[in-house]
This record gives C-alpha cells, structure tokens and sequence, in this order.
C-alpha cells in the first residue's frame, strides 16, 4: 500500500460533493428499478423502497454537512488585517485572503501602511507607559493584536 501525501488526498468538500453525487445516482437507479417491477409484494422491490429511502436520507444528510463546512464570511474590510510576514487574514473567520481573491492589487499597501501607522501609534503609547490592555481599547483592535505588535517592534 502506498502512501498518500496532503496534496494527493480529496479535501471534506470533495469527498461530501462524491457522496451526495454517488447517493443521487444510487436513487436514480432504485428508482428506476421499482417503476421497472411494479409488484410491491416482490421482495426485491421492497429491498430497492428500502435502499432508495436509505441512500436520499444519506445524500440529505451529506447536503447538510458540506452547507456546515462552507465557509459564508464575507471578509467585510473592516475585519481584514495583517499578520506579522505580511499576510492578509479576516480576523472573522481567520481565512487567509489572496490579493487576487479579495484585493485589488493598490489594497495591500495600504494595508501595510495602516499597520506602520497603528505600530507607530503603538509604540507612543508603550513610551507613556499605558498598558497593552488601555492601548488596545484606545485603537480598537484586539489585545493579541497589540501583543503582535510590542513584540515585533522589540525585535
């Protein structure tokens, strides 16, 4: 048996897209198979009621958890940051978001700007010696944030 690596194996969306697929084609077929026998006292179309009702109750249930997987954030601007190699990110649903996805190609400079300024800003306040908790409220963003911060302008 060999061994399979991250990139060669079907992501949970694929996998749950191939089950409710298989389960669509697998009810199709039942289906047609009791039109076919028309005897609902024959046992093998009883068996065919039964795995058509099985297979839709699997494909409805598959439906369900692919909806549960789907990611709906839509990266409102205001939510968007900057980690600290320069990667944007929604802090809604921690998505990392290509330029290409969500940005025009202007869009990360400007982000990156905004970090300078609220790190400049940071910096001030740190010199006044106000804790990272005050600094936080003052700027509106999260305490992690201002850690992030303080520790990348001490190295």
């Amino acid at each position: 048996m060999s061994k399979s690596t991250p990139e060669e194996l079907p992501t949970p969306q694929e996998i749950l897209k191939l089950c409710m697929m298989s389960s669509h084609e697998s009810v199709k077929y039942h289906e047609k198979l009791i039109e076919k026998w028309n005897d609902p006292q024959d046992i093998a179309q009883r068996a065919a009621v039964v795995i058509l009702n099985v297979h839709e109750l699997y494909g409805k249930m598959a439906f369900v958890v692919f909806k549960m997987l789907q990611n709906n954030c839509k990266h409102p601007k205001k939510m968007r940051d900057l980690c600290a190699d320069g990667t944007v990110y929604c802090m809604d649903c921690n998505a990392d978001l290509s330029e290409d996805e969500i940005f025009s190609t202007k869009t990360p400079t400007l982000m990156k700007q905004k970090v300078r300024n609220r790190r400049k800003i940071v910096k001030k306040y740190a010199k006044q010696k106000m804790t990272q908790a005050k600094i936080a409220q003052k700027l509106n963003v999260s305490l992690s944030t201002i850690e992030k911060d303080i520790a990348i302008l001490k190295s």
